[in-house]
């Protein structure tokens, strides 16, 4: 399964009510955890050392709605400055596979970032942080 931009809904569930973007224009998902391989510098072995890092790091999720209802804009601002718990999810409508951010947190505060006379300017970035992102593939 490939998710698709337009196969998905998205949306946020805060205080255990779910809210939908109609109008989504990306996701992006940044992930500083890695494996990684060292080993000594005079090269002893071509196995090495297998370790972790970004571990302390949470993973950025960035959406970027189109068109964002006052009233939900203005929740999520709330959501935004009461440091508010909330899951942010895609799912897909071929098979119902999906990503979901669990206990995330906005880590900016949701704000039009263009102001000028193309439709762009109609983007509103909601920026999320969370350690728990599932992704469950059902095809």
């Amino acid at each position: 399964m490939i998710f698709k931009l337009y196969d998905c809904d998205f949306g946020v569930t805060l205080n255990d009510v779910n809210y939908d973007f109609p109008h989504v224009e990306n996701l992006q998902i940044e992930d500083a955890e890695r494996t990684r391989l060292i080993r000594g510098g005079n090269a002893g072995n071509k196995t090495g050392l297998i370790y972790k890092e970004g571990i302390k790091e949470a993973k950025t999720i960035t959406l970027t709605v189109i068109g964002i209802d006052m009233d939900l804009h203005n929740l999520l601002k709330t959501a935004y400055q009461d440091k508010t718990r909330l899951d942010c999810y895609v799912i897909s409508r071929v098979d119902g596979s999906s990503k979901i951010a669990k206990n995330a947190i906005l880590s900016q505060e949701p704000k039009q970032l263009t102001l000028d006379d193309s439709a762009e300017s109609m983007n509103t970035a909601l920026v999320f942080e969370s350690f728990d992102i599932s992704e469950i593939m059902k095809s």
